[in-house]
């Protein structure tokens, strides 16, 4: 067998395996280097395979950029501070919401509160001793309520010292984190919704 030989039976080869086709019916569409490459029966040509394939490239990359500053039993958590306290409850709910459409963070349990606190006690620059931020959860009618509205129970060794209070217009959650671990007065409280604290929990 002379080379043409072998040049001819490697195209024809090379030729079969290009005819390869899916089974009738199927379409397998992907983007490669920026390019909607498609495999098998793709008749449909409205543009709906790609605005899909866009649309799946789109919500994987969002999911890729979220990071978590705690993560508790699958539930991602975002920390926001500011060096003031400026913002209040209902500042809070927008900055959230722009974290891809998260909400005010419920505290779910003491293991809860205590990484999140942990993580907060690394925020707080040298120059503060301590940083206040709003939860999503509410303290109404001597109830604790996460911010679906269904009441929770979390140890009461959690409240700051003379919390919660039990005036009716105190219906929100906030938690105060001291940079000495060891210090008595920190821990949840419940305030008026116009009250400025650092900052907030996200749960994303």
């Amino acid at each position: 067998m002379d080379v043409v030989e072998i040049l001819f039976f490697l195209s024809l080869i090379c030729g079969l395996l290009a005819e390869v086709k899916l089974p009738a019916g199927i379409c397998r569409s992907q983007i490669v280097k920026g390019k909607l490459v498609q495999v098998g029966d793709c008749e449909i040509d409205d543009g709906s395979d790609i605005l899909k394939l866009i649309q799946k490239s789109l919500d994987e990359k969002k999911k890729a950029e979220i990071k978590c500053d705690v993560t508790y039993k699958t539930k991602c958590f975002r920390i926001v501070v500011y060096d003031t306290r400026n913002v209040t409850f209902n500042d809070a709910q927008p900055i959230c919401k722009s974290m891809n459409n998260g909400k005010l963070a419920n505290i779910y349990d003491l293991a809860h509160y205590q990484s999140l606190r942990t993580y907060l006690r690394s925020l707080i620059p040298a120059s503060s001793t301590y940083k206040a931020i709003w939860t999503g959860m509410q303290y109404k009618n001597n109830q604790l309520l996460l911010s679906s509205g269904e009441p929770t129970s979390i140890a009461t060794e959690v409240w700051y010292p003379g919390y919660p209070k039990s005036d009716a217009s105190w219906t929100n959650v906030g938690v105060d984190v001291n940079k000495d671990p060891e210090f008595s007065r920190q821990g949840m409280f419940n305030e008026q919704p116009s009250y400025s604290l650092h900052g907030i929990i996200c749960e994303i």
